[in-house]
């Protein structure tokens, strides 16, 4: 017996048929995440916390056509266009969703959020400049300019209303100090505040200190060939003012020097005689007992 191939065919046309209908009306859920745009926020506002950057969202489906979906990039816009200061609650709407018709949006996590909200104020403040360590010992800051010398903040009023200047990154001045000190430095600023300018130009001069040493120096003296030359004192004290840096050095004592230069045809006898003392530069001779010493010739 021939097979009828019509038969078969028409068979075959009405199972496929049949196929499609049992897998088309099947639903299937799917989990996808979409990204949360906010739009529409006033301005001169601030969401302090709540807000999100992305939903979950449950979408009921044909099986094949869910599929489809699961690697679009969906976005739901969130209008925030009614927000005010304070605590709002925001629901998210299955109907804001960007889906053909033939899905359902079955659960969406987390379904609202709860946005504390503050207004966002200006304030214009003074800068102080932070030293990340003491004035190298020895020295003397003698100025600190700062350009601009006020700067103007920008944020949650939280954070500004109590904001009565706002300070530099730590400043490092090298040792030893020099005259004049320049640099461009970064304002340190809480977060969600802006600064307008963000960094300034701080200049500071320095000066070393000053002290006051009291020493005993020898008397040095250079006799006359044939000359035996003694003096009363041998050594002489002296009180010696500079920078205090230098004189609180050990080796200072060794810096200083009292002669005393004598005629090569000084006869033998007695002199009362003056000396010279020898410093380093930046040191002020205060006092010296005595002023004159005795001198015998021999």
């Amino acid at each position: 017996m021939k097979p009828n191939w019509q038969y078969l065919l028409l068979a075959f046309a009405m199972a496929l048929f049949c196929w499609y209908l049992v897998t088309g009306r099947e639903k299937v859920d799917t989990w996808m995440t979409m990204r949360v745009e906010m739009t529409g926020a006033p301005e001169g506002l601030y969401i302090k916390s709540g807000m999100v950057g992305s939903v979950d969202v449950l979408v009921r489906g044909p099986r094949g056509v869910a599929r489809r979906i699961e690697d679009n990039q969906l976005v739901y816009n969130l209008n925030l266009g009614k927000i005010a200061p304070g605590k709002n609650l925001v629901v998210f709407d299955a109907k804001n969703i960007p889906l053909p018709k033939v899905y359902e949006v079955v659960e969406i996590r987390p379904s609202r959020l709860e946005l504390e909200v503050e207004k966002r104020v200006a304030k214009k403040v003074p800068v102080k400049v932070v030293l990340r360590s003491p004035v190298p010992e020895g020295y003397t800051m003698t100025g600190v300019r700062v350009t601009p010398d006020a700067v103007r903040l920008t944020g949650p009023a939280s954070k500004i209303s109590g904001m009565t200047q706002v300070r530099t990154q730590p400043v490092t001045v090298p040792s030893p100090a020099p005259g004049r000190f320049e640099e461009r430095v970064a304002l340190d600023v809480p977060e969600d505040v802006d600064a307008s300018p963000v960094a300034v130009d701080v200049s500071m001069g320095f000066v070393g200190k000053e002290s006051e040493v009291t020493l005993r120096a020898p008397l040095t003296l250079v006799p006359p060939k044939g000359r035996e030359i003694t003096a009363s004192p041998a050594a002489v004290t002296l009180r010696i003012k500079g920078p205090a840096a230098l004189l609180s050095d050990k080796a200072f004592a060794g810096l200083v020097e009292a002669s005393l230069e004598l005629k090569p045809d000084i006869e033998p006898g007695k002199y009362i005689a003056s000396y010279r003392v020898k410093m380093p530069q930046g040191c002020e001779l205060i006092e010296a007992k005595p002023e004159k010493v005795t001198l015998t010739v021999k």
